[in-house]
């Protein structure tokens, strides 16, 4: 059985420059921060003030506020969060000092309700991890209650750069997380990092050179990921095995894959859905596969955007430009094990039958393409994973790599009751239950019309120029409607096309509830152009 599809190419722009000028404005010393603020070296009243504008408070507990350039602050840092958990103010401020600092231990923080850690801005408070002793994450929160994270970056983290676990309200904002140099395996796996958390707002960041994906939210809900750069990393902004996310005004540029939703089995959060991706700048995502391992190791280079064995997910609006193989990929689980038999034996020794009880399916259903527009989409499609699609598209059918490519295998095995044991699994009741709220069927019983992969309104965007070198700008299905033969379907990508020619009812929005504010477009941003799309 045939495997499917994926797009990069690396374009190589500072990270300072993208940092200020590009989607996440800090100002500079004394300039206007992004929302309008003094710099850091205005003021309001007696406040002192971070690039970005935030007001440090009057109680905030400075951290070695007289350190220099080069210092090591670890026992620093750890000894301030220690003295004011013991004096019961978990929730302070801390402020870090503004300058580049050796840190070379872990920075862990339990149950910081509350909590604030900030410095004086994303490019004037940098934490150096390279001499870190132990291979550890670099910033590590644990449980907690409306987290906020701002204002400095982390560099040379050995395993995690800012990673948060069990939290209900976290708030990264105008934060970095960076691995310099070659990009390679070496480099940590996740940069902002939260995890089986709940209300996640991620904006105005920056994330460069990790070795699986550079923001990531997983096992969550009620996510918003807004106005970040992700840069050369393998994977840019990936939402995995979560619920209710929007993902919108965030440039993805230089990395394997450009923005992921993925469903993995075997996780403690069974399954996710209602991901909204819109939007964003999704351009030259052609670096070569650098991950030492995981799932985003098959995410072929030149990937623009790839969903991935998630259900209910909406893309629209978006800009994807020079991805080398395609700009959107769409793959049952089928991509990664294409083995029918090894998912229920019926007996509970089959390798998925625990993670299917739970909820998690191999299939994907319910994604609605619509209104995105395409420009010099494949120009030099590869990866080892889907070489044979390759191979079929641009030499057996003489066409450039779709543009827009479903893999359709699992869609077909539904539909023709190939897989039809596979609902023999009995499933949990708060799978069941979790399945319901999000509107996902858990069944196996051919797809519905409200489970279809559906395509429409979405242009090619070429100029005349670029038409010579791209002349085929296509929407594909691998298989279309024999599990035993890739038929390598395609159609023009232009308007309503033959292939996935269907809408579907739009998804909910995602809101995120912090401090007893909401955010994202039912919130803050509901007058903004991203919303009103």
């Amino acid at each position: 059985m045939k495997k499917i599809m994926h797009a990069s190419l690396i374009i190589f722009v500072t990270a300072l420059t993208l940092i200020v000028s590009c989607k996440v404005e800090d100002g500079e010393d004394g300039a206007p921060g992004a929302d309008g603020a003094p710099g850091q070296d205005g003021n309001i009243g007696d406040a002192i003030l971070t690039t970005s504008g935030f007001a440090l408070p009057s109680d905030a507990i400075f951290i070695a506020p007289n350190a220099n350039d080069g210092d090591n602050i670890t026992d620093a840092i750890n000894l301030a969060i220690f003295d004011a958990f013991t004096a019961g103010n978990s929730g302070g401020t801390f402020v870090l000092p503004k300058g580049s600092f050796v840190v070379d231990d872990t920075i862990t923080i339990t149950n910081g309700n509350g909590l604030t850690l900030t410095g004086y801005g994303i490019n004037e408070t940098k934490l150096d991890f390279t001499s870190a002793t132990s291979s550890d994450d670099a910033i590590r929160f644990e449980g907690g209650i409306d987290i906020t994270i701002r204002d400095f970056g982390v560099y040379e983290a050995k395993k995690n750069g800012i990673k948060v676990v069990g939290a209900n309200g976290v708030h990264i904002t105008y934060s970095a997380t960076v691995w310099e140099g070659e990009l390679n395996n070496s480099n940590g796996a996740y940069g902002l990092y939260p995890l089986n958390s709940t209300n996640v707002l991620i904006e105005n960041s920056f994330a460069r050179g990790s070795a699986d994906a550079g923001i990531y939210v997983g096992q969550s809900s009620n996510i918003v990921v807004r106005r970040n750069v992700a840069k050369e990393n393998v994977a840019g902004i990936e939402i995995e095995n979560s619920f209710n996310a929007d993902v919108y005004d965030n440039l993805a540029i230089g990395n394997t894959g450009g923005i992921l939703t993925f469903d993995l089995p075997g996780l403690t959060q069974a399954f996710g859905g209602n991901v909204r991706i819109f939007d964003n700048q999704i351009y030259a995502n052609n670096a070569e596969n650098f991950a030492g391992g995981g799932a985003v190791s098959i995410v072929p280079p030149g990937t623009g955007l790839l969903v991935f064995a998630t259900s209910n997910v909406e893309i629209f609006h978006n800009e994807f430009k020079d991805n080398e193989t395609s700009s959107v990929e769409i793959a049952s689980y089928f991509l990664s094990d294409d083995d029918v038999a090894s998912y229920v034996v019926g007996d509970g020794s089959g390798n998925y039958e625990a993670t299917m009880a739970n909820g998690w399916s191999p299939l994907v259903k319910n994604v609605y393409l619509h209104n995105n527009t395409v420009q010099r989409s494949g120009g030099n499609p590869r990866g080892v994973l889907i070489s044979d699609i390759v191979a079929g598209y641009t030499l057996m059918k003489g066409e450039t790599m779709p543009a827009v490519l479903y893999g359709g295998i699992g869609q077909v095995l539904d539909d023709v009751g190939a897989i039809a044991g596979f609902g023999l699994v009995p499933v949990t009741s708060a799978a069941s239950e979790r399945a319901a709220a999000a509107s996902i069927d858990l069944s196996y019983d051919g797809y519905s019309a409200s489970e279809q992969i559906c395509a429409s309104n979405n242009f090619n965007q070429n100029s005349a120029a670029d038409s010579i070198d791209f002349p085929d700008v296509n929407i594909g299905q691998v298989y279309t409607f024999d599990p035993t033969t890739p038929d390598l379907a395609s159609d023009v990508l232009q308007g309503n096309t033959v292939l996935a020619v269907c809408t579907q009812t739009r998804l909910p929005i995602a809101r995120v509830t912090f401090k007893s504010k909401v955010y994202g477009c039912a919130g803050d941003d509901l007058s903004a152009p991203s919303c009103s799309l």
